[in-house]
């Protein structure tokens, strides 16, 4: 048939996009990792030497001993790069494919590396930034809540309570994302085997049709 003379073509374009994607995510993610670790060295070595010189470790607009912005820059750069691999992968080799044990071993480590990164990477580097170079505490007050919405009450907001309840609202977000996520991803795998299934004949008067045995 007509579908089945288009799957390997299909199949096949998703192997290239999947190939390129892998491509693209690697070169991202080693130059983001390149980026954040040498921007993020000291400039110089613990006699005094210059370290690197030649690379930037700060933006025009930041102070000496405060440049946080080109590491950064480098970490989203890897992060996403991350991304584009895992979902490259996923997409070219294991989604829409037939669940060998194989696929399953390979797709369930990219999902607990892809955990790992989500809810331990990118939580650890939020808090390091926050709490290491803002330096975000409980007695760094952020901002002053009005009198008269407190009832006439003195209620500050401290950088520290920021910093948790971003990383909070991060984690519990992403937590329901992902069941989201799994929950559609195995309803859009139970369509193909529900529309393989033939359809009953039915008689004129509407009934089933059945072969009888012979």
């Amino acid at each position: 048939t007509l579908d089945q003379d288009t799957m390997p073509v299909r199949d096949q374009r998703r192997i290239n996009l999947g190939m390129a994607g892998v491509g693209a995510g690697l070169v991202l993610l080693v130059l983001g990792v390149l980026i954040a670790h040498f921007t993020g060295l000291s400039p110089t070595n613990q006699v005094g030497q210059e370290i690197y010189p030649h690379i930037p470790r700060c933006l025009p607009f930041e102070t000496a001993g405060s440049c946080w912005m080109i590491p950064t820059i480098g970490q989203l750069i890897g992060l996403l790069g991350s991304q584009i691999l895992l979902g490259a992968i996923v997409f070219g080799w294991i989604l829409g494919k037939p669940l060998t044990w194989a696929a399953a071993t390979v797709a369930a480590a990219i999902f607990t590396l892809e955990m790992l990164i989500l809810f331990g990477v990118v939580p650890n580097q939020w808090l390091a930034l926050t709490q290491g170079t803002f330096e975000w505490t409980g007695q760094k007050i952020a901002f002053t809540i009005p009198s008269w919405l407190v009832l006439g009450n003195e209620v500050s907001i401290s950088y520290g309570v920021i910093k948790d309840v971003v990383a909070g609202g991060y984690s519990a977000g992403l937590l329901g994302a992902v069941a989201v996520t799994a929950y559609k991803l195995q309803e859009r795998a139970k369509k193909p085997a529900a529309a393989a299934t033939p359809a009953p004949r039915l008689s004129s008067f509407g009934r089933t049709i059945v072969k009888g045995e012979r």
